[in-house]
């Protein structure tokens, strides 16, 4: 008897050991936070930036809105800055969370060791007017009592913007040959380009606060009188050649 109960009760460790060791097992080294995948061909190059609770990992889904495809997957970190480009489309983003990363079949695990939340609204990823880039920011939320999750979805602009490279030229002599040059800097003609870009509004047509914003854009001051065209002096030596290198940069503006 004293043996057959030493048996039992080796056979019922053994088991609880193999429970244990098991879930341990299934556990994988979890990727490196950032894009995993990117399944629709096309470049990635809109912003998306998503803010998340501290206390669990998250798997992230991009799906085509109206194929439901999958188009692009990211891990996250929990509480960590977490950005990333998506190429272009309108999107069903949906988010897998989880404390012990089983890899991409299982997840953080069966059952309710998985939690999923699906973004309410569908998000579109496209070009806005001249060269912006529209995307969006989204916050989840964790809410109270139950712990499920919310978010909340604003707006996010890649900007781009040309400037000349180098230093500003001196401005030419009156009397010199008569060239005009862009008025103000480099800098302000990049704040009210950026304004324009972004549609956010001007001064009313034929005040003086317009007319010094185009005084920064067009050859020559609006306010002086018109000059002659340089095809109507005869004999008179060209202009010396310029060259001038431009950039184009991007930046977020929204």
């Amino acid at each position: 008897m004293t043996f057959r109960c030493a048996e039992k009760c080796a056979g019922r460790l053994l088991a609880v050991l193999l429970a244990c060791l098991v879930p341990l097992a299934l556990m994988a080294e979890p990727p490196r936070a950032g894009l995993m995948w990117n399944r629709t061909g096309l470049p990635a190059v809109f912003p998306l930036q998503v803010k998340t609770p501290a206390g669990a990992d998250y798997y992230l889904t991009l799906s085509d809105a109206e194929t439901g495809a999958a188009a692009l997957a990211a891990y996250i970190e929990g509480g960590a800055f977490f950005k990333v480009l998506v190429p272009p489309g309108r999107y069903v983003l949906r988010f897998a969370s989880g404390a012990h990363w089983q890899g991409e079949e299982r997840l953080f695990g069966p059952g309710v060791q998985t939690r999923w939340y699906e973004l309410p609204q569908v998000l579109e990823f496209a070009i806005r007017g001249a060269g912006i880039k529209a995307g969006h920011a989204v916050t989840l939320i964790r809410q109270q009592p139950g712990g499920g999750l919310g978010a909340a979805v604003t707006a996010q602009h890649i900007c781009q913007i040309a400037s000349v490279e180098g230093a500003e030229p001196q401005p030419e002599p009156a009397s010199a040959s008569g060239l005009f040059q862009l008025g103000g800097d480099a800098r302000s003609r990049g704040i009210l380009h950026l304004q324009w870009r972004l549609q956010l509004g001007g001064p009313q047509a034929g005040t003086p606060l317009e007319q010094w914003q185009r005084s920064l854009f067009l050859l020559g001051n609006p306010l002086l009188p018109p000059r002659a065209s340089g095809l109507d002096s005869r004999g008179r030596p060209p202009p010396p050649a310029r060259f001038r290198s431009y950039s184009v940069r991007s930046l977020f503006c929204g």
